[in-house]
């Protein structure tokens, strides 16, 4: 028999009441499984009377300074609290973490005063959406096992604090690995910050931020970590700590993802370091320091032993408003890859001095592409204002610009500072698929110079090198090459002024290397052209110069120009050998298959019968003969050749081989392989 309709219903209400009670527990259970319980070793009391609210009291005191805790578990619930109510004279509260098991922090925690605050687990730290820091001082968190203090001093997971202990009242001096592989610490959408100047340090195994934010406003955040067992020395300048990594040790890696941000700016200078084996940056997320207010602007520092990689619009970036030297922005890895409209820049908006862009990659540098939006990946140094614009300074193996990618030092449309100089050191340079290497002034000052060093330059498909300015002089273009430059395929490069047709001289373009080539029906340029200025001088000393030409104007051909439309040209000078003997071939290759068999005789050769007035006999050492394997070159003043009788079948095996003696050369020019007549 079939169940009735209440019967049915009934159930089905049931079920999802039962539904709904679970959800209830699943998420009352979620916020009270976080716990935070004390471990009896340093006198760690815990205070909450609803399980959210927790007051940490207690704990043991070295000198009136330091006030250390030790936890079994220390999870902070969802919305819920940890707070610390030490005593506000104390420097620094130093919390460890025993339990074995990573801490999770879903909600405030707080001290009291100035005090800096340290968690260290071993064993993992997870900060997720709500997530909040609440203390006066500088917040340090770390999944190392041991903090040394000068003088042989330490906290580690097990070792007893003795409150007359002189070694503990101290700042500490390290953070202490031994582990073989530390544990890494995650933020989850967690948003954390420290008051007005002071530190932020995550210290792991990896640091993954995935969304959220870190903040320091003119303070110091510094992320990284080792991968194995080391030692990361801690250091204190104007009350801020700072982290220095040995040598030699395994690092760890960073990742921001998901729009995740770190930012040191406020109104006095920041600064952050990121310190890691990769570094690795998706999803539009950014690093960045912004100064207001300060006399100078903050820093930025990544260094990574391997790899930097930027994609999907991600951003280092230095930033300064104020009126003194704009921030600097330094990077030294192995590889350096930003893609996807990624960008890594330093600005200035002020009338200081624009901030320095460096970047140091051992092996590759690679810009590649632009975003959805047609924002190029690239390196930028810019200023808007009165300062002149900072310099860009790269050094790598290889250099690789591609796909709509750049590299800038420029000043806007409004500035009226000048443009920032880019100096290239590397093996081989590669800008192609309509890329650029640029110095530009947009306003009315002079463009920068744009200086390389490199074995060799390839320009292909639209590459470019450019110096230009609006209204002002053009800068200078300076190559250094051991070997080649080869422009293929509509790449220019370019020292131009008064682009916007006001005056300007057009900037010098030097070259010293050993060849040039391009194709002489791919119109690739070099020019140092103007508008109404006179137009810039181009120096060129090379062995060869092939498939480009000197000419008055610009063409359809690869040309090589010095010109201005309402002023006077400038100079080209090439210094090289005379190459007119050798024919272009790079376009016109002969179809012609050579013939084999027209470099030897098919007969002997003979002296001709009219008397000869006068000879000339070489011989070897002792009148004899050179020896077979001497290339032998006898000339005649007659070049009579006898047919050899033609044989009515062909040469089979066994019949005599007649060798050629020696090359011979016959009255119209032509040399052949033969024997003489006997």
């Amino acid at each position: 028999m079939s169940k009735s309709w209440f019967a049915r219903h009934c159930q089905s209400g049931l079920s999802s009441l039962l539904i709904i009670v679970g959800a209830i527990a699943s998420f009352s259970c979620d916020r009270t499984s976080a716990q935070v319980i004390a471990d009896p070793s340093l006198g760690t009391t815990v205070e909450s009377t609803d399980g959210i609210t927790h007051d940490i009291k207690g704990g043991t005191e070295v000198g009136g300074t330091n006030l250390f805790h030790s936890f079994n578990r220390f999870d902070v619930p969802d919305e819920g609290s940890v707070n610390f109510l030490n005593d506000p004279t104390i420097v620094n509260i130093f919390s460890r973490v025993t339990g074995g098991k990573e801490s999770v922090i879903q909600g405030l925690i707080s001290a009291q005063g100035n005090a800096n605050l340290f968690l260290i687990n071993p064993n993992g730290i997870i900060f997720r959406e709500n997530a909040e820091l609440d203390i006066g001082g500088s917040f340090i968190g770390t999944t190392a096992s041991t903090i040394q203090f000068p003088g042989g001093g330490e906290f580690s997971m097990t070792s007893p604090v003795n409150p007359l202990n002189p070694l503990l009242k101290v700042n500490p001096s390290a953070l202490l690995f031994n582990q073989i592989a530390a544990s890494p610490i995650s933020i989850q959408k967690a948003f954390l910050s420290v008051k007005s100047g002071q530190s932020l340090l995550l210290v792991g195994g990896d640091v993954n931020l995935e969304g959220g934010r870190l903040g320091a406003r003119g303070g110091r955040v510094e992320l990284g970590g080792l991968n194995g067992e080391g030692t990361v020395s801690l250091n204190i300048d104007n009350n801020n700590f700072r982290l220095s990594y040995p040598v030699g040790v395994q690092l760890a890696n960073v990742s921001l993802s998901d729009a995740a941000t770190v930012s040191a700016s406020g109104r006095n200078n920041g600064y952050i370091q990121v310190q890691a084996r990769r570094v690795r940056l998706t999803d539009d997320s950014s690093i960045a320091v912004n100064t207001l207010v300060s006399k100078s602007g903050g820093i930025l520092v990544v260094n990574a032993s391997e790899l930097v990689e930027l994609l999907g619009g991600s951003r280092l970036l230095t930033d300064t408003e104020a009126s003194g030297t704009a921030g600097e922005l330094r990077i030294e890895t192995g590889r350096l890859i930003v893609q996807d409209g990624s960008q890594i820049s330093a600005t200035t908006r002020s009338q200081g001095q624009g901030g320095t862009l460096s970047v140091n990659a051992r092996d590759s540098i690679q810009l590649i592409g632009t975003s959805p939006g047609d924002d190029p990946s690239g390196l930028f140094v810019k200023t808007t204002a009165s300062g002149d614009a900072g310099n860009l300074e790269i050094k790598t193996g290889q250099l690789i610009v591609q796909d709509g990618a750049t590299i800038s030092a420029s000043t806007s449309r409004e500035s009226t500072g000048g443009g920032g100089s880019i100096i290239v050191k590397a093996e081989e340079l590669n800008v192609f698929n309509d890329s650029d290497i640029t110095v530009s002034s947009q306003g009315t000052n002079k463009a920068g110079d744009l200086e390389i060093t490199a074995r060799s330059i390839k320009l292909d498909n639209q590459g470019k090198l450019i110096a230009q300015a609006n209204s002002g002089a053009g800068g200078n273009i300076k190559l250094n090459l051991q070997d080649l430059l080869l422009l293929r395929r509509n790449s220019k490069i370019s020292a131009s002024a008064g682009t916007n047709g006001a005056g300007g001289s057009g900037g010098n373009i030097t070259f010293d290397g050993k060849f040039i080539v391009a194709i002489p029906d791919e119109n690739s340029d070099i020019s140092a052209n103007a508008l109404t200025g006179t137009g810039g001088n181009i120096q060129i000393n090379s062995q060869g110069i092939f498939g480009i030409q000197s000419r008055t104007k610009l063409t359809e051909k690869s040309d090589i120009t010095a010109s201005s439309e309402s002023g006077i040209s400038g100079v080209i000078n090439i210094n090289t050998p005379d190459n007119s003997s050798i024919q272009n071939s790079f376009t016109q290759l002969s179809p012609n298959v050579i013939d084999t068999k027209a470099l030897f005789a098919n007969s002997c050769i003979s002296r001709g019968t009219k008397r000869q007035e006068n000879s000339f006999t070489i011989t070897g050492s002792g009148a004899l003969r050179n020896s077979p394997g001497d290339v032998l070159i006898s000339t005649y003043t007659t070049g009579d050749v006898r047919n050899v009788e033609s044989t009515s079948r062909p040469w089979k095996k066994g019949d005599p081989i007649i060798e050629p003696q020696g090359l011979y050369r016959l009255p119209d020019g032509q040399l052949i392989l033969s024997r003489a007549c006997v």
